[in-house]
This record gives structure tokens, sequence and C-alpha cells, in this order.
């Protein structure tokens, strides 16, 4: 189902349930219960590959070895009909083994941080809930709980705790333990028994999809249709609840530490997460003078984290956050929405939380730990980023060097000396490069590149005529807007001195512009990721060099052998039609669809260093329809 049609169906049930709400929980008390048949099918299945394996092991060990020569004598015959037979029981033995991953991170005990336990446990027992089979400490702007069966698809679910530690150095005990009570109490039933039963059906057909990807052959052929199927019907009808819901987890919460932190804790946390990634995107631009990582990242980020940030930002980011609203995979309201539930007077939303006193949840609930935690996972971050952070210093010391180069000629054409004048803006961000690049860029009015740079360096000066360069940089180029919006926000906010009391206005017509191409590109991108059957196709109109590289790769690609024809044709995204995504459809011979050959077939060409940006799928299934658009569109496969 594409998204268009999901977001309908979203909003045609939210009026139904409001309309009739006992009725709508009827119709999600029978989709749950399909569901359950959905899964008796597959663990079925499963069963039934087993029991036919043992069989043939009984009837070759009962009969002295004479199953197994009839087996022998009738030849190919029987190995024809075994061969599905065979199919299945590889399926059901690959799935009685598929693990999926664990929640990772550093896991802590309570004699390491037994202040941390003894909230937790205050909160299971007002909240009547499960408990945390394991608590992890990760290097995220996040908390979570998490749910995993113990034994793979089926068994007791074990709960997992992921407390984000640069999130903890932010909040006090009380705020953090609201973030904590908030996801607990979809758990703990915090909205009744259906809701917390539909809550966590709702995690476990996630765990059901991820696994059911994993299944090729027989039986993946079999389930993954009905659970592609089910789950987005059954992820609409449950959203609905689910939104409602979060609402009863922040009563929850509140009930738990009081309703004025837990209105605190969520408008810190709107805050905590731009806060730390302009932290780090300070920290990062050390990579073109700096030979290595800093090594104590998460002490730096406790110093910033305690204090306030600056008011412009402050009042920018919760005003940003206020009215929000995350796409349909996110069943939270609005965080205004959220404030209001909790009866936060209307004149103070757009306040900020207060300024923390005492210790943070950090401090008071890891005690002696927190050192050697912060030491922890700095180690593990220096050394995840120490291979790229090398790679992009060693970037900058070429660019040095390349910069030194083209400072001793005369620039070639167009293309060296906009890149002398980027290298420069980039490495000596104390030059004032305005008028080489005015020189430039009235020398090449259309250089869209040139444009940008120049009113970088005139807004850096405080030069108001950047902002007007910058709407000529959009007009070129509408796939930098994000970029530019950011530049003149950041621009006018700074420049609030109280002269010119127009440029609050002008910050929040660049903010909106930023927002609506954001909400824009991400609806692109989720249409991009989401291959509809049933979506449009247009020829791809390549050239004649393109199309010969692309023949090419199609021939050398892994298990070429077993593909009968390959197509390619430009995707329409609904979204942006001027958008340049690609699709290549893979036709398999009939030997190869009875191997079940179509995932390595597809992950061979997946493989390959593509020229266009695209995505491959095998036209079989459930895309299947799509072969009929290729052979539509013509001029014939590659």
């Amino acid at each position: 189902m594409d998204m268009g049609r999901f977001q309908a169906m979203v909003d045609r049930l939210e009026r139904e349930s409001a309309a009739s709400p006992g009725a709508y929980r009827v119709k999600v008390a029978l989709l749950a219960l399909l569901g359950f048949g959905i899964l008796a099918l597959l663990l079925g299945a499963i069963g039934l590959g087993l029991v036919l394996l043992l069989g043939v092991a009984a009837a070759i060990a009962f009969s002295g070895g004479a199953a197994l020569l009839l087996l022998f004598k009738l030849g190919k015959l029987l190995i024809f009909l075994a061969w599905p037979l065979w199919l299945l029981v590889r399926s059901a033995v690959r799935a009685l083994f598929v693990r999926l991953p664990a929640p990772q991170g550093r896991e802590i005990t309570r004699a390491e941080a037994p202040a941390l336990f003894d909230a937790l446990d205050r909160m299971r027992r007002q909240m009547k809930g499960p408990r945390f089979h394991r608590v992890l400490v990760v290097d995220e702007v996040n908390a979570a709980v998490v749910q995993r069966p113990a034994f793979g698809l089926v068994g007791w679910p074990r709960n997992h705790l992921l407390l984000g530690l640069p999130l903890l150095e932010a909040l006090s005990p009380d705020e953090a333990l609201a973030v904590v009570a908030h996801e607990y109490g979809h758990l703990a039933g915090a909205h009744g028994h259906f809701s917390a039963f539909i809550y966590r059906l709702r995690l476990s057909w996630g765990t059901v999809q991820a696994f059911t990807d994993q299944v090729q052959g027989w039986l993946g052929r079999l389930v993954a249709p009905l659970v592609r199927w089910y789950a987005p019907y059954f992820n609409a009808y449950t959203f609905v609840l689910a939104r409602a819901n979060e609402y009863q987890a922040d009563a929850a919460s509140a009930e738990l530490v009081g309703h004025a932190h837990a209105a605190a804790a969520l408008k810190r946390v709107n805050l905590v997460g731009p806060a730390h990634a302009a932290f780090l995107q300070t920290t990062l631009a050390a990579v073109d003078r700096e030979p290595a990582p800093p090594p104590d990242l998460l002490q730096r980020w406790s110093r910033v984290a305690l204090q306030p940030p600056a008011e412009a930002d402050g009042q920018r980011w919760l005003r940003d956050a206020l009215d929000r609203s995350g796409r349909y995979d996110d069943t939270h309201p609005t965080l205004r929405a959220r404030l209001q539930a909790l009866a936060l007077p209307e004149d103070s939303l757009n306040a900020p939380p207060p300024a923390l006193a005492g210790p943070s949840a950090a401090q008071a609930w890891l005690g002696a730990l927190l050192p050697t935690l912060r030491g922890e996972l700095e180690s593990a971050w220096a050394r995840d980023i120490q291979a790229p952070w090398a790679e992009r210093f060693q970037q900058a010391e070429q660019a040095r060097q390349r910069l030194a180069e083209l400072n001793g000629r005369p620039p070639a054409d167009a293309a060296e000396e906009i890149e002398r004048l980027r290298l420069m803006q980039r490495l000596e961000p104390d030059t004032d490069l305005r008028a080489a690049l005015a020189d430039f860029n009235a020398r090449h009015a259309d250089h869209a590149l040139g444009l940008y740079l120049e009113a970088c360096a005139r807004l850096d000066q405080t030069d108001r005529a950047g902002l007007a360069l910058l709407e000529r940089v959009i007009a070129l180029d509408p796939e930098a807007t994000l970029p530019c919006c950011e530049r003149a926000h950041a621009f006018l906010k700074a420049a609030q001195d109280g002269q010119r009391p127009d440029d609050d206005a002008a910050a929040e017509a660049w903010a909106e512009r930023w927002r609506q191409r954001d909400a824009m590109e991400r609806e692109r991108a989720a249409q991009i990721e989401q291959v509809d059957p049933n979506s449009p196709l247009v020829a791809a109109e390549l050239d004649a060099d393109t199309l010969a590289r692309l023949r090419a790769l199609v021939q050398q690609a892994p298990g070429r052998a077993w593909a009968q024809r390959v197509w390619l044709a430009r995707r329409v995204i609904p979204a942006d039609p001027d958008a340049k995504h690609y699709l290549l459809g893979v036709e398999l011979s009939w030997w190869g669809r009875r191997r079940g050959k179509q995932a390595e077939v597809v992950q061979g060409l997946a493989r390959l260093e593509w020229p266009l940006p695209m995505f491959i799928v095998s036209l079989d299934g459930r895309f299947k329809p799509l072969k009929s658009r290729f052979e539509a569109l013509g001029p014939g496969p590659l």
C-alpha cells in the first residue's frame, strides 16, 4: 500500500473511530484475530515441513533402506515431485533458526546503578507493569522500550529498556522518569488492557514482518504476500488507537511524576535533540583541522547539556516543535496537543522549561558508574569514527595542496575558478571573498554554486544582499532550497537587534518555506522507498552511452544466468514528478523461479555500482503486475 492510500485510510478511520468508538474497537479485535490466523498458517507450514522431513527419515529407517532404494529407482520423476517438498523443509528449518538481533548497548546491572533500578522499581509498582529483562545505555538522544520474543519468532517477550546517555545528561531525574514512564505506560496498560494488547501486537507484527523478509523459497512465497497484504491494514486500523494511546501514556507519566515535570520533559526533549545536533556539528567541523576525533566527546556534551540553549535558538526549536507533525509512521500527536492534554495553560506553551537545578538524571541515577560509562561510549564513538575522520582530514590535506596548486597559476576555466574560491571559503574562513565571488558571478550569471557561495560570504559579513542571492539560487536549483532557507533563517535570527522588527516575520517565512520543502522531500523519500506494483512507469529516455553502461553491468551481474530478461523504466514519484528515480525489473527463467533464485539475482544486481538511482525487483509475486507495464513502454528489455 502506497503512502497516499495509507494516509487517506488513516484519516477515514480516525473519523470512523470518533463517530463510533465501540464498533471501531470490535473491528480492530476482528482484524487482530485474522492476524493470528496468518501466524497460525506460518507456523503450521513450518510444522508441516518438519513432519514431512521426519516422515521421510522414519520411512527410510523402518524400511531397512527400501524407501531409499525406491527413490533411486524412480529417478527423475521422484526428484521432480520431491523438489517442492525440499524447498518447504529447507525454509522451515531456516525459519526455526531465524534470530532477529536484540537491541545493542552497554548493559548495566542493579549493583552498578542502584539509584536507577530503585526508580524503575517504584515506577513498576505504581504502574503495575512487566519487568525489564535488560537495561541498556546507548549513545543516542533517546529513550525507548523494545520487546523481542525469546525464541526468534515465538516465545515470551523480553523487555529491553534503552536509555540514551546524552539525553540523561540534559534531563532532571523527574523529567527522565517521565520519559521512561511514557514508554513503559504502553506496556503496562496505562490505556487499558485491550489497548496495551494492541500496542504489543503492533510491536509483534513488526517482528513478523522482519522475520518473513528473511524467509525464502516455498514458505516465503506462501506467507510473505499474506503478511504484505495484511500488515498495512492492521497498521492503519491500530494507528488510530495508538495515537490516542499516546495521550494516555502521557497522563500515566504525569500521574507518576506530576504534570509540571511531565510537561517540562516533553518540552526539554524537543530542545535537547537540536542542541545535541548542533553540538555534534560543531565537533565535526574540526575534522579539517584536527587529525583525530576528540577523546572526551561525552564529557564535553555533559557541560553543554546542563546549560540552556541560546534564547533565540531555544525559542525557534520550541516553536518549530509545537506544531510539527510526524509522518504516518509516527503515532505521536503534536507537542502542542500533548501539552494541552496535560492541562498546560495556553499562554505557557511557548515558555521554555525551567532551568535545571540540581544533578542531571545521569548524575543522580548512574552515580559513580557515570565516568566509566562516558569513557566506554566515548571510546566506542572514537573507534567507530576514527577511519572516516582520518579520511576526511586527509581530504582536507589534499584540499590544501590543491588550493596551493590553484593559487600558483591562472584558472583554466570556470570550474577551476569556482573550485579555488570554494576551497578558500572552506579552508580560509576569515578571508573576505565577496568581491572575488561577485566578479565571478558577473561573468557567470546562472552559476548556482557561485551565487550560493557569494550569498554565504555576504551574510557572514552581515550584508543583506545575500538574501536576494539565495532566492536566485533556489530558482536555479530547487534542490538547494533547504540549505538556502537554513542560511537565511540563521542570518535573520542573529541579526535581530530591535532595529529591524520585520526580521522575525522574515525569518519565520523562511522557516515555513523550509518546513514545506522538508515535508515534500520527506514525502518524496517515503514514496521512493516504497515500490508500489500498481504505480505508473514511464520510459527511461536515457542516452546511448548510459544504456550501453547499463547493459554491460547487467551482463556481468552475479546470477545473471538465472535472469531471462531485464527491463528499465523511470518511476513516477507523485510528490515530485520531476524526480529521476528508476526501476530495474528482472524476469527470471522458469527454472530460476522454481529454484527460488529471486533474492540471489536481485542482491547480485544491487551490489553493482549503478550510474542511476534505482530500485531492483523480481517480476514475480507481488511485483508481477509490473511486467505488463514494462512491456507496454517498449522498446524492449536491456
